[in-house]
């Protein structure tokens, strides 16, 4: 019971960092790349995961399950993020934030399809209602003033990435039940910066931009967020079923809709509150356990 607890908690945690994440990547994203920020996003993170946090024990993995690992990390870091930095080129940040919002959705419908998960009314709904909390929140007139303009290849990339993340999430279970999630996340992760430097090496893009103090915090602050988010992410993967981890990402958008009303020095608006209870709610249905009788 304690450990389903601290496994929610993690998965809470990786919402809103991504979240916080988010309203970061929004004050940088006009001085660097996209591919240059993931590279120095990713390069922090691994950075982190790679510092001794606990005593030293040595993982021996094999060869098949570390291409696998590898594979899916940089699915899951640089093919994602790259499919995301495509659409958002003709897609809106409003339509982007919305249809990623239905990863934890599309986990569910997956784990379910491919038996991985067993079919639960009481989950669907719950992970309905934090979706439906996001578009409510992302559908608001102050939300939908930017439009909603947007071509058929960016909504195809933007459906892609979202497919990626739900596929990944149900692939690493078998990897995370095998091996320690700090072992996994190295290895996923560094993987991912290196698929990165051979990205920004071979289309010319700079892997150290020149920025200011304000805007090297704000990417230190995405990195680190980066690489304690994953690792909070995998053990939470490794512990709950990867559609109640996924429907935390429910949070990411109330989470930077809630810190840029502070940034701002104003009260959050209505939209924001009612959103947040309803993707509150959503969670507590969707990760409560079934009473035994």
């Amino acid at each position: 019971m304690r450990t389903g607890r601290t496994a929610i908690a993690a998965a809470a945690t990786v919402g809103m960092l991504v979240g916080a994440a988010m309203v970061s990547t929004s004050v940088v994203s006009n001085a660097v790349s996209p591919a240059t920020l993931a590279f120095l996003r990713y390069l922090i993170g691994a950075a982190v995961l790679l510092l001794p946090l606990g005593p030293a024990v040595r993982t021996t993995f094999s060869v098949k399950d570390a291409i696998a690992i590898a594979t899916l990390g940089v699915f899951q870091f640089a093919v994602l993020v790259l499919l995301l930095n495509h659409a958002l080129l003709t897609v809106s940040a409003t339509v982007c934030a919305l249809v990623f919002a239905t990863m934890p959705l599309v986990t569910m419908c997956l784990a379910v399809i491919t038996g991985k998960e067993p079919c639960s009314v009481r989950g669907l709904v719950g992970v309905c209602s934090a979706v439906a909390g996001v578009a409510y929140l992302l559908l608001s007139p102050s939300a939908s003033a930017a439009g909603v303009a947007h071509n058929g290849w960016g909504m195809v990339s933007l459906v892609s990435a979202t497919i990626v993340g739900a596929v990944t999430s149900i692939l690493y279970g078998p990897y995370l039940r095998r091996y320690p999630a700090l072992a996994t996340c190295r290895l996923a992760m560094v993987s991912a910066v290196v698929f990165l430097l051979g990205f920004c090496v071979f289309t010319s893009q700079p892997l150290l931009p020149s920025l200011n103090r304000l805007q090297w915090a704000n990417v230190v602050f995405i990195g680190l967020s980066s690489g304690v988010g994953y690792f909070c992410w995998l053990w939470a993967l490794g512990r709950l079923a990867a559609s109640k981890v996924t429907a935390f990402q429910a949070l990411g958008p109330v989470t930077a809709a809630l810190i840029e009303s502070l940034l701002s020095q104003r009260l959050a608006p209505m939209t924001v509150l009612v959103a947040l209870a309803m993707v509150c709610a959503g969670l507590v249905m969707a990760t409560r356990r079934p009473e035994a009788h």
